[in-house]
């Protein structure tokens, strides 16, 4: 016990080490394995979650993103089909036939505005020429224009004026000189026509009135050789013009030609038939007051929008896009006129001259003429302005005839009877009067009329007999008489405003970034 008590110091330092090491060697391994079982479970709440989450996106609703862009693409694949369905049935009507095989060739691999070799402009300067003196007598779209012929010994019929039309323009003229006017025709003042002293006989016959037909063509110069961008203008102004007339001829296909003879000697109301007027009753579309497209129709389109809609933004009565043919257009000064200029009289380059040409003439989705032509889009919006003597009963008739056309017709307003005044009568199913009366200034719907003897441009007599010397000019005396025209009691004017989409070639990354909201 002493040896103990002399040396427990020694013994009890070391052994308490060893207890002490050997209970911390405990304690890290329990809390070891506290931390491992902690981290499994962690692991497994984990687990759980990323397999709540699908775990292959960071979206919670990616099922429903998956399907929307499946039928978007649907879509767009659908819309992208329908635009190349559009885009060769366009390319199908509207073809440069009649120009030279390789410009032909060379034009349809352009763009549109895209540079032309001077070759393929001088052929084309050619083309238009032809092409627009055969714009009324082209065989594909009758559309049978009301004129006066001389019939001959042989029985051939020879027109007595021309059938080519006046080209509206800021400063220039026509496409030919010596052209009569129809004033001049109809009045007796050639020779052969009743009155004139030829003392042959003469028909009168046709479906629609058109006594001074114009046309919009962007080309002002048929002289000189054009520019690119006026062979691209000038080749739609002629597309769209013929798809109007298509309507016109598509409307009266199967209404009778009226044809009214005067007899050798015959003179105003003397002579067999003198007192008759041409009976175009039967037709459809009975005149064409106006035609017009791109900047001036643009300029009645904003117009009619701002007399429907409100008094602000574009319109009024001096728009800056009137482009009359009188010249008093704001952009009159310097574009056009006859000049040899090789900018067409301007003195501008050509670049501007473009800008200036596609200044307005073209609209928006809202119908407001764009200063600066969109030319990104899947299509170009065209605006057209038709005003027409149709019969009212009629109406839808034509309307359906604008949009199957061979460039569809969007039609965005009709009035009827726009320039009325007068008192209206309703009309009934057997064409009699029910009493009732409708006074207004503005236009009124189909189921109204004017009653014929208050009808604009009418003769004093009954029956909606009009003078057709309001329309070309017709004069006193003989000529007068001569050119009386009965419409019918069933004829109203309407305008009618409206687009023509123009399609570019289809672009699927156009539609995507549309449909993304790009």
């Amino acid at each position: 016990m002493g040896v103990v008590k002399k040396y427990a110091f020694w013994v009890c330092v070391p052994l308490g080490l060893v207890v002490a090491v050997l209970l911390g060697m405990m304690a890290v391994g329990d809390v070891g394995n506290k931390l491992e079982d902690r981290k499994k479970q962690l692991d497994s709440q984990k687990s759980a979650v990323e397999s709540l989450r699908g775990g292959a996106t960071n979206h919670p609703n990616q099922g429903t993103i998956d399907e929307i862009n499946e039928k978007r693409g649907e879509l767009v694949g659908k819309i992208y089909s329908a635009w190349e369905t559009m885009v060769a049935e366009q390319q199908k009507q509207n073809r440069w036939k009649g120009l030279a095989n390789n410009v032909i060739s060379e034009i349809e691999r352009k763009n549109f505005l895209d540079p032309l070799t001077s070759t393929a402009r001088q052929n084309y300067l050619n083309f238009a020429r032809d092409e627009i003196k055969k714009l009324l007598d082209n065989p594909e779209i009758e559309i049978k224009r009301v004129r006066i012929y001389r019939v001959r010994p042989d029985g051939r019929e020879e027109p007595l004026e021309s059938n080519e039309p006046v080209l509206s323009s800021e400063g220039g003229g026509g496409t030919g000189e010596g052209r009569r006017s129809a004033a001049a025709m109809s009045a007796g003042n050639v020779t052969g026509s009743p009155g004139g002293g030829g003392g042959g006989v003469s028909v009168t016959k046709g479906k629609v009135v058109w006594g001074s037909p114009r046309v919009d063509i962007t080309m002002k110069n048929w002289f000189n050789e054009p520019q690119s961008y006026e062979v691209w203008l000038t080749q739609e102004d002629l597309w769209v013009h013929q798809a109007l007339l298509w309507v016109v001829a598509e409307s009266n296909k199967a209404s009778r030609e009226a044809s009214r003879v005067i007899p050798a000697g015959a003179s105003g109301a003397a002579g067999a038939g003198g007192s008759r007027p041409l009976d175009l009753s039967d037709s459809v579309i009975k005149e064409i007051v106006e035609m017009a497209i791109g900047r001036k129709a643009a300029s009645e389109l904003s117009k009619q929008s701002s007399r429907r809609v409100g008094s602000g933004g574009y319109g009024g009565g001096d728009s800056e896009f009137s482009d009359s043919s009188s010249g008093s257009s704001s952009y009159g000064g310097g574009y056009g006129g006859s000049s040899s200029d090789e900018f067409g009289g301007s003195s501008l380059g050509a670049e501007a001259a473009m800008g200036l040409a596609l200044t307005g003439r073209y609209v928006d989705d809202n119908g407001t003429p764009l200063m600066e032509a969109d030319l990104t889009g899947q299509f170009r919006r065209m605006p057209v302005y038709l005003r027409f003597v149709v019969d009212q009963r009629r109406i839808a008739d034509v309307l359906a005839n604008c949009a199957n056309c061979p460039m569809p017709i969007d039609v965005l307003w009709v009035t009827i009877n726009p320039d009325a005044t007068g008192t209206f009568e309703f009309a009934s199913a057997t064409g009699s009067t029910s009493g009732s009366e409708y006074s207004g200034s503005s236009g009124s719907s189909v189921s109204i009329r004017r009653s014929a003897s208050s009808y604009e441009g009418g003769s004093s007599g009954s029956g909606g007999i009009l003078g057709f010397s309001s329309s070309i000019g017709g004069g006193g005396g003989a000529g007068g008489n001569l050119n009386a025209v009965d419409y019918g009691a069933d004829a109203v004017t309407i305008d009618i405003y409206g687009c023509i989409n123009i399609f570019a070639p289809p672009d699927k990354l156009k539609i995507a970034g549309e449909s993304a909201g790009e």
